[in-house]
Formats: structure tokens, sequence, C-alpha cells
């Protein structure tokens, strides 16, 4: 009996040895991931903060005040929250010699009605309405470039979505930035104007990404983000034109590989540009945040899985396990993690002047939960909803498009002028309300 008992103690003495190395194991672990976690976090915030003044030093001393004539080509397809604030931005910039190329896929829709509309109210600025009807990409917004883009008239191109919100000096900002060496300039989105729940935690995602963006800039390292950019197109033609980043969703990231293939960088420049948010709902922004997590694994596979990282939901969780090394209990450490990095991204959007409202704590909770799940999520699947259309983010273009891509190649006009551009009107006021395409001089 007393043999039998010593070896139940020596047992259970080994497993309670085992239970405190594994408890260990994941404290030291917890430890170690959110030391990193938050030294990362607290470096995207010094860096983000600095990204103006790094930058526009950066370009400062490479460029002069050279302003070369602009084609400004913005698709279009929804008539969205901010649509008419955004558009007539494009026609308010302070820049003295510019084009605009107003590009959509249908014939007749809210949105052109509304674009014409503002086109009328400024007839001082060139203006077109180009048909982008083609098939030649795998991405519709892609698509709905290629006809304006073939049919600009300057070689420099300046392209914006249709719910950016520019300030008047913007344009010229991204020119200030388009130094020796770029061959694109892209501007960093942040979220203004939300209009309810969900529009907030698109918001919060939006600006937490912006962030992590103006660090990277600040660093000297550049991404295509598509919402707004600056490029050439024989720079591109170079490249390949439209045929080289026909085969993928993730144009403007296209564009920003095959350039840097021909030796031209992408940079940020030092003004970040507005994205109108409206009313969403949660439906929208889960399947917004799922395209992008796709379109980043497919892209970006080394930094893809290390995501979390800069999340502040992992980050908490490895504080409740480090926790326990400090003498405090688990929930505190996950709390004072949540609550200091909130803390941290509200001050820090403060400072940018950003928006914050009440509801911006539990906007940064459900940020954190639809991101996760949209990051995990895209390691199951390939398909993507984009307006509305499902698409799979592995599809090429189709052989039976490839003329369609060749007739198209950014830098190059069509043979017959007539496939991308109708007669020209008189240049009178009228023209505007009933033309597919005015022109205003």
């Amino acid at each position: 009996m007393g043999q039998g008992g010593g070896k139940f103690r020596q047992g259970a003495g080994l497993t309670g040895e085992r239970i405190i190395s594994v408890a260990s194991f994941f404290s030291y672990a917890g430890a170690v991931w959110w030391s990193v976690a938050v030294a990362f976090f607290c470096a995207t915030l010094g860096l983000g903060l600095a990204q103006p003044f790094v930058q526009r030093r950066r370009s400062g001393k490479a460029r002069g005040d050279v302003q070369p004539p602009i084609s400004a080509i913005i698709p279009i397809k929804l008539l969205d929250s901010g649509f008419e604030a955004a558009l007539a931005s494009m026609f308010a910039q302070d820049y003295p010699a510019f084009e605009v190329l107003i590009g959509a896929a249908e014939h007749a829709s809210p949105a052109l009605d509304a674009a014409r509309r503002i086109a009328a109210s400024h007839p001082k600025v060139s203006c077109r309405f180009l048909r982008s009807a083609g098939k030649a990409a795998v991405s519709p917004k892609l698509n709905n470039l290629a006809t304006p883009l073939a049919a600009a008239t300057y070689d420099l191109v300046f392209t914006k979505d249709s719910n950016i919100t520019l300030d008047p000096g913007a344009m010229a900002a991204f020119v200030h930035n388009f130094t020796q060496g770029v061959g694109l300039v892209v501007g960093v989105p942040v979220a203004v104007r939300a209009k309810n729940f969900a529009g907030r935690i698109e918001a919060f995602s939006i600006n937490g990404h912006a962030r992590l963006l103006l660090g990277a800039s600040a660093l000297g390292v550049g991404f295509g983000v598509g919402k707004a950019m600056l490029f050439r197109r024989s720079d591109l033609a170079k490249a390949g034109g439209i045929a080289a980043i026909s085969d993928t969703l993730a144009e403007d990231t296209a564009i920003s590989r095959e350039l840097a293939r021909h030796g031209l960088k992408t940079v940020f420049s030092h003004r970040t540009v507005a994205q109108e948010t409206g009313a969403r709902s949660l439906a929208e922004i889960y399947e917004r945040q799922l395209r992008w997590s796709v379109i980043r694994r497919k892209n970006e596979r080394v930094t893809f899985p290390l995501e979390p990282l800069a999340s502040p939901l992992p980050a908490a969780v490895a504080g409740a396990l480090a926790a326990p090394l400090v003498s405090y209990p688990g929930w505190l450490g996950f709390s004072l993690t949540l609550l200091l990095w909130f803390c941290a991204e509200t001050g820090f959007s403060l400072c940018q002047g950003w928006e914050v409202s009440a509801w911006s704590p539990l906007a940064f909770l459900g940020r954190e939960i639809l991101a996760l799940v949209a990051w995990l999520r895209a390691f199951t699947t390939h398909e993507v909803v984009w307006a509305q259309v499902r698409f799979d983010a592995r599809q090429g273009a189709r052989t039976a498009l490839r003329k369609a891509v060749q007739s198209h190649e950014i830098g190059e006009r069509p043979a017959d002028a007539s496939a991308s551009r109708a007669p020209r009107p008189e240049r009178s006021g009228q023209a505007a309300a009933s033309s597919e395409k005015t022109r205003r001089g």
C-alpha cells in the first residue's frame, strides 16, 4: 500500500511537472508574441506620424515645380454615398493643365447621370465620357480603365476611384512625389463620413491599414494601392501594358510589380486621400475584407501568414498567457492590451485629424473579429465577391480574349479611333447632358 501510494504520488508529481512545463511554454511564447506585436505597433505609430515630413523632404530635394499636363481617369459604376462630392473634387483640382475622362461599362446609369451633371457644372475643365465594355482582364476595374487609358491625350495619367475625395492640391502633391526612378505614386486612403455602425467598422479597418501603409512609406517601402494612382502610360506600355496585368484582380499590385521589374519604384504621396464610407452592411464589409485577404494571400505569400502579428486581439490573448510571468491575472493582461492598443490608435487618429466617434470602441472590436475571420477564411477559398459578381482569384485571362487584351495596350491608340471615341461634339453647354462623350475647353 505504501509502495503503491509512492508510485501514485510520483506519477502525480510528473503530471504536475508536465502541466507546469506546458503552462510555462505558453506563457513565454505569449510574452514573445506580445513583445513583438507591441514593438511593431509602436513602430508603426511613430513612423506613421513621421511619414508626411519624411516623404515631403525625400521628394522635395529631387523635384522642382514641374507640372506636366495630366489625363485624369475615373472609372464609375454605382452611385454610392459621397459619389457627387468625390467626383466634383476632381474638377476642382488646383492644377494648370488636365483633362478628365470618365469610363463606364454601361450606356446609362444613375452614376452616369450624376457625373454628367457635375461635368456640366465645370465647363472650364475638358471632360469626355467613354464606354469601357471590354472583357480583356479579370478585374472589372481594369476593364473599365482600358478604353480611357487608350484614349487619353497625355502620357501622365492620374486615376482615382469614384469614392475618393481629393483636396484641391492632391494631384499636384502626387506629381511632386513623381521623382526620378519612380514609376507609380499612390495615395493612402483614409475613411471619412461613415454613416452607420457597419460603416464605422469598415472605417476603423481602412484607417488601421492606412497607419501600416504610412509606416512602410516612411521606411521607403511602396505598394500598389489603387484608390488613387499616378503613372506614365508609356512606362506601363514598356512593362507589357494591360496584357501583363490582365490575369489578376489586384491590378494595383500588378502595376507596381511590373514597373518594378523595369527598375521603377512605387512611392506613397505625402498627402492622404479621403475615402467616402457612408452606410454599409456587415455582409458588404465582410465580403470586402475577404476579397482583400484572398488577394493578399495570393500575392503576398510570405507576409500574409504573419498578419495577425499586427492585430491587437491575438496580442491580447498573448498578453493573457504572459500575465502570470509578472504575477498578473490573465484577464488583466488581456484587457489592458486591448485598452492601451485602442487608446494609442485613437490618439494616432486624433493627431492625424482622422474621424473618431463614440462608437469607436465597438468598431475597434468589430474590426478585429471581422479581420481575423476573413484572414482564416482566406486559407480555405479562392472565391471573392466584387461589384455583386463572384470571381476566382486564381483565374487568368481567357484565351478567347487575348486579341481584346492586345488591342487595348496602354500607350497605343486604336487603329480605328471611332472604336474608342465618338465624334467630337461642338463646344456647347447642352452637349454635356446628352452625349456619351463631352469635351469642353
